[in-house]
């Protein structure tokens, strides 16, 4: 999976500057190249991987992690050990290859690969006695496997795991034992090493297997004494061993014995060289009554060795000869190797002694040949031995002797092999061992340290487990006496409540895994006596399977006798507490109350439960705790009473006076028991006495506050007016400078398009329009300034618009400026006009730039905050509550005290002439006043400045802002009825109008035009200023205007609409407005789009009329539209004539009956709902080249009208829709057709179909046909 070593390359180790370990496996992971594995770069890994493969690495145990969807392994050093041969190859191999580990069979393999997927679905898991991981030297070894699944941090619970960490612990030898019970006489059988059993002292043969026969002969050897069966052996003292190994219960291990052995009774001696053992067996008692009886025959083998030295190969064994009379020895290279000699020069005992660990010098030939005797001086043994180059290793060595003749001295034959890997590898799992012997013990003392009764129970209801305080509870004197009994035998006994031995609880919970709390039941003592306790008993589970039940119960006989005399001594001091009508409470010598009266409880405003878990200096002021804990134990210690004015704490905070007496209780000796207090809520005399005290100290400071104060006022006041009557001027100026503008501009840009101007002309032409756009900027800046500028807010994210507009915000402050963005976590919506947001940043941004000639930093800071300071608030003239801070702070040159106080008036500046008008702050000032927030400004001279702006915090969705569109300017041939006073400005517009191909009609005043609509003449669109004189208002007209032509579309021009269709600086709702000045192709751009709009519900209409007409012929009769939709339905504008308040006073829809839907072979009918005409359009053509009917409609509200009309399969809606959203109206159409199918398009993805609570299908914005499709196929489908 990965290249474990870097070729002619350093790899970058900074990426693993946090992995703690150091251990081998540490430095095989800092050492290899990760970058095209599965996990990805270190440095992208995650915090929890991190965290969890530093755990693994400090870890003696044996751990294995799996990772990611690849479900990569990563190990620590005592898992590398167990590995062997598979080790470092595994290391970030995915799982799958564990079936090629040493020792791991495939049901084992396949039970680790379950567990691990069953944790990373969210499920811890256990397994036992797994064959994995066999040491070298082994067949196998049996593990216990614990699995815990990881999450990331910012995951939920529910969903999949990242990852899985693996614990292996060795099973223990009792486990493996039961695990091998079944086997043990199949084993015994197919052994290759011979096997027997003999009994009692004449050694009478009850066993053997076919490895002994082939051995000594097909003789019969069974009931025969081991003397009778096999009297060629009376020479070679094997019977002395048996006897003695059947009187001393010690083993006795002989290797490479030499026998003669007869294999038939008439057969001749065939010589044999043998390694056997002795193993005393021992009954319960602990005496010897068998001996078991293995060996091998080695005769080949010693063959094979005397063969060695002349068949070394280079292999992983070294072979030697050793003379021991001379100490010479003559090895092969491959033994060089191992003991890191040079390949020349002699090589001696004594020089290999030196390299080998002292401690183990008495296993070596060399001390052993000197003890004598026939023991093998040169039989197994290991030692640790330190090379000449510095390394350590383990060796293991054996040898036998092939010449003992005292003519030419002995000569012994030996071999040497490397087996460093494998100790390390029973270090590791000697450790692991021992942390689990360590733990075992460890939970043992917790059992036995506390003093309720403990046990558990199989799911056959024998006792299995008991603590120290159950045989003491019970009256037994061992756990013998107990384990392996049943329940009812030890504890219980059936009773009226359990009626049988099944109805136990315990037992209940061991058969059926029920948890059950018994308040009083009678537990039965080893003399008959019964005794009352309560008790808890839960199911024990492993592996999914239900092993049985444990049970914790404690003795309430002494609890019963104190409940008695604790509830006699509690009715007599209530009755005196509850009679008393002061505040009464009792407290220990702590200061602990022991009973409280309901007049005090009362006054500190707490329940008696309350008050009986607190203390006297939990309810007292942190002030008067001192005095008053010193006073309470000097009564404890003379008893002197005392009385305290001191402050009491409610939970609200809140403080208030008491007086309080306080005095000792004694028993008969004067010893101190309890305290007794009474209190006086003096908070009213306090409060008189404070008054009056403060009345006379502070009547001059307070004056001169007042005068201070009211003149704060007056000069706020002052500020106010000056500022109002400049936003008066400023926006009576701006009205009929816009209209000016509009003149100016219209014409120059219908001059441009003149063919017969020159290229000078036009430039010139260019320029003064130019011109005209600085004017209308300037005049929008007064209007922000005043106030008065029309807002169009909606719920946005600031987060959002300022990562919109960096690159905007970068070019506008150059590159010599570095901008820091810092953005609080889950940052709240706000109401605004994201276009007047984006010019208060840009103009904040230029003037920081401007006080930074020589670069510097800028930074926008935005958080959620929450204000509550009443003076601050009444300062900023602000509501208490959640706002959103905007802080836009530079580090440039400042502002002087005199510069700050002036710098929002407008016109105000302190830039040279011509490089500023003063208005940037002025407008961002207008803007935020009308937006209903705060702005302040914080700067130093030669420090910087900090703009503060607070905007209210609003709890609508976030509404996304579309990108503005330049469209091709289109005309069109319909009808458009001009309502302009100013006649060069109504000129203009006329011919910018009849220019783009419309039928233009012209009226001076509301009257005019309010005649041109009543002659009946067919308009389409009414073009009309805000601003007009008469006596018809434009609100009036425009009403006026959708009674007589239900269909017909208004447009408001204004350079100052006041409050005519402007309120709290917000446009009406359905209002269209087109700010003075504007462009010819914003004009046409808006009138081609709301015409658009107009021609798309007229054909809808037509279309819906047809359908209802044949639906009325053929089955049922729907009402015709006018006659089912009342007026209140229809326009804003027309529903505020009839009394209605906008889009909340509608009324609910009439529950006329729906058509039944017809069979169409034209595939599913849509109801497309969206806002945005554009899209709706391109969606229902989609829909129709994919062979389905479609219907737009731009609101939740004609969609719910739609639905009623006509017969749908499908709603398609978007989310954020104006009105009602797009997941309300879905909830409002099923509730009326509940068979409608329900497709959100949205750009939140396909998280809104599974929140909102019922089926819905979801397509995440943009999407492309065939995701549209697939949707569409599973809905024709059912």
């Amino acid at each position: 999976m990965f290249k474990a070593r870097l070729k002619g390359k350093f790899y970058d180790m900074a990426d693993f500057s946090w992995l703690r370990g150091a251990g081998p496996a540490a430095q095989i992971l800092t050492a290899s190249d990760w970058t095209a594995s599965p996990l990805g770069a270190p440095a992208q890994w995650s915090p929890m991987l991190r965290a969890t493969l530093n755990q693994i690495l400090l870890s003696p145990t044996p751990s294995l992690l799996v990772w990611g969807g690849a479900r990569s392994m990563l190990y620590n050093d005592a898992f590398a050990a167990c590995l062997g041969s598979a080790h470092p190859a595994a290391l970030g191999a995915p799982l799958t290859t564990i079936a090629g580990w040493p020792g791991t069979d495939a049901e084992s393999a396949g039970r680790l690969q379950s567990a691990v997927l069953a944790s990373l679905a969210g499920a811890p898991q256990q397994a036992e006695c797994l064959a994995l991981l066999a040491p070298p030297q082994a067949a196998t070894a049996r593990w216990d496997l614990s699995c815990v699944p990881l999450w990331e941090l910012d995951e939920p619970a529910q969903a999949q795991a990242s990852g899985v960490l693996c614990t292996f612990l060795r099973a223990s030898g009792v486990q493996t034992a039961l695990l091998h019970t079944d086997l043990l006489s199949d084993l015994m059988e197919q052994s290759p090493s011979f096997k027997a059993v003999v009994r009692g002292p004449e050694h009478v043969f009850e066993r053997v297997n076919s490895a002994y026969f082939k051995l000594f002969g097909d003789r019969p050897v069974i009931g025969q004494p081991a003397r009778m069966a096999l009297p060629e052996l009376l020479d070679e003292n094997l019977f002395m061993l048996l006897d003695r190994v059947y009187q001393t219960g010690q083993a006795y291990t002989e290797r490479g014995a030499r026998l003669f052995l007869r294999r038939g009774v008439d057969s001749h001696f065939d010589g044999a060289v043998l390694d056997f053992v002795f193993q005393p067996i021992k009954n319960a008692e602990g005496k010897v009554d068998g001996i078991f009886i293995e060996g091998n025959d080695v005769t080949e083998r010693m063959l094979a060795e005397e063969r060695l030295r002349i068949v070394d190969r280079a292999g992983e064994i070294g072979i030697f000869e050793w003379f021991p009379d001379s100490g010479r020895l003559s090895v092969s290279d491959r033994f060089r190797r191992l003991w890191g000699l040079p390949p020349e020069g002699e090589v001696t005992a004594a020089q290999l002694v030196g390299m080998i660990d002292e401690q183990f010098h008495p296993n070596l030939g060399t001390a052993r040949i000197k003890e004598g005797g026939s023991r093998n001086p040169l039989e197994y043994t290991e030692y640790h031995i330190t090379r000449p180059d510095g390394q350590q290793r383990w060796l293991a060595r054996k040898g036998e002797v092939v010449q003992d003749d005292p003519r030419t001295g002995s000569r012994y034959v030996g071999v040497a092999f490397d087996v460093t890997a494998r100790k390390l590898m029973e270090q590791a799992l000697a450790a692991s061992e021992a942390s689990v012997r360590a733990n075992n013990a460890f939970v043992r003392q917790l059992l036995d340290s506390t003093d309720q009764g403990f046990f558990s129970i199989d799911s056959a209801g024998i006792i299995t487990l008991c603590n120290a305080a159950f045989l003491q509870l019970l009256g037994y004197a061992a756990e013998k006496d107990v384990l392996g009994r049943p329940i009812h035998d030890v504890i219980l006994q059936p009773s009226e409540e359990t009626q049988s031995r099944t109805g136990c609880a315990v037992l209940r919970a061991a058969r059926e895994g029920v948890s059950a709390h018994v308040d009083s039941e009678n537990f039965l003592r080893v003399d008959g006596t019964s005794f009352p306790v309560q008790y808890q008993t839960h199911p024990v589970w492993q592996d999914g399977q239900l092993q049985g039940a444990l049970c914790t119960f404690v003795d309430l006989t002494e609890r019963r006798r104190g409940l008695q005399a604790l509830s006699w001594s509690e009715n007599r001091l209530r009755a005196i507490f509850n009679q008393a009508s002061v505040c009464f409470s009792e407290l220990d010598l702590q200061g602990r109350y022991l009973r409280v009266n309901q007049a005090l409880c009362r006054m500190l405003g707490r329940s008696e439960e309350e008050m009986l878990g607190m203390t006297l200096a939990d309810v007292t002021h942190p002030d008067d705790v001192p005095m008053n804990m010193s006073l309470f134990n000097r009564c404890i210690e003379d008893g002197r009473s005392f009385t305290l004015e001191k402050r009491y704490l409610r939970p609200d905070g809140s403080t208030f006076w008491v007086s309080s007496d306080i005095s000792r209780i004694v028993d008969g000796e004067g010893r101190p028991q309890a305290m007794i207090a009474v209190s006086t809520d003096i908070t009213e005399r306090r409060r008189a006495e404070e008054a009056l005290r403060e009345l006379n100290d502070t009547l001059e400071q307070r004056v001169v506050e007042e005068i201070l104060e009211r003149s704060r006022a007056e000069a706020a006041l002052r500020q106010m007016q000056k500022m109002e009557a400049v936003g008066q001027l400023t926006g009576g100026v701006a009205h009929d400078f816009n209209n000016v503008l509009q003149i100016i501009g219209g014409n120059l840009q219908l001059l441009q398009s003149d063919p017969r101007l020159d290229e000078r002309s036009r430039q010139r032409v260019r320029i003064a329009i130019g011109a005209v756009d600085r004017g209308a900027k300037l005049s929008s800046q007064l209007l922000a300034f005043a106030r008065r500028q029309p807002l169009q807010p909606r719920s946005i994210n600031l987060e959002r618009v300022v990562q919109n507009m960096d690159d905007l915000l970068r070019r506008a402050v150059g590159e010599n400026i570095d901008i820091s963005t810092r953005v609080a976590h889950d940052l709240w919506n706000t109401m605004l006009d994201p276009n007047q947001v984006e010019n208060l940043i840009i103009n904040t941004a230029i003037n920081a730039r401007d006080a930074m000639p020589s670069g510097g930093r800028l930074t926008v800071q935005i958080d959620n905050v929450r204000l509550e300071d009443p003076v601050f608030l009444s300062q900023a003239d602000l509501a208490p509550g959640e706002y959103v801070e905007l802080q836009i702070s530079d580090n440039g040159a400042g502002m002087s005290p005199e510069v700050r106080d002036r710098a929002f008036e407008p016109f105000f500046t302190t830039k040279l002439e011509g490089e500023g008008t003063g208005l940037g702050l002025s407008m961002a000032y207008g803007f935020v006043k009308q937006s209903k927030g705060h702005i302040s400004i914080h700067s130093e001279q030669g420090k910087g400045t900090t703009i503060r702006i607070y905007f209210p915090r609003c709890l609508d969705e976030e509404v996304r802002i579309d990108e503005v569109r330049d469209l091709t300017v289109h005309g069109g041939d319909e009808t458009i009825l001009v309502v302009e006073d100013d006649p060069n400005l109504q000129l203009t517009v006329i011919d910018t109008l009849s220019s783009l191909g419309y039928r233009v009609l012209k009226a001076d005043n509301g009257e005019r035009a309010l005649e041109i609509l009543q002659s009946g003449v067919a308009i389409d669109l009414v073009f009309t200023d805000v601003v007009m004189p008469g006596s018809v208002p434009v609100t009036e007209l425009a009403q006026q205007a959708r009674l007589l032509v239900p269909d017909i579309e208004i447009l408001f021009t204004s350079g100052y609409p006041r409050d005519t269709i402007v309120h709290e600086g917000r446009l009406d709702a359905g209002v269209e407005l087109l700010s003075k000045p504007y462009r010819i192709n914003q004009l046409a751009q808006r009138i081609r789009q709301m015409l658009s709009q107009r021609a798309h519900r007229v054909e809808l209409a037509q279309v819906t009329r047809e359908r209802d007409q044949a639906a009325a012929s053929a089955t049922i009769h729907v009402l015709p539209r006018t006659e089912r939709e009342p007026v209140a339905q229809a326009d804003p504008l027309v529903r505020e004539a009839h009394g209605a308040g906008g889009a909340s006073a509608a009324q609910p829809l009439p529950d006329y009956p729906r058509p039944e839907p017809q069979e169409d072979a034209g595939g599913l009918r849509l109801l497309v709902v969206e806002d945005n005409i554009d899209s709706q359009q391109l969606v229902c053509e989609l829909l129709e080249t994919l062979g389905h009917q479609a219907r737009g409609v731009i609101s939740g509200e004609e969609a719910l009208q739609a639905l009623e009309e006509q017969g749908f399969d499908v709603l398609f809606t978007d989310v954020n829709l104006p009105g009602m959203s797009g997941v309300e109206l879905a909830k409002a159409a099923l509730g009326r057709f509940p068979d409608l199918a329900v497709i959100f398009a949205s750009g939140y993805g396909t998280m809104v179909a599974r929140n909102v609570g019922f089926a819905a299908h979801a397509l995440p914005k943009p999407y492309d046909i065939d995701q549209l499709q697939e949707i569409l196929d599973k809905i024709a489908a059912g």
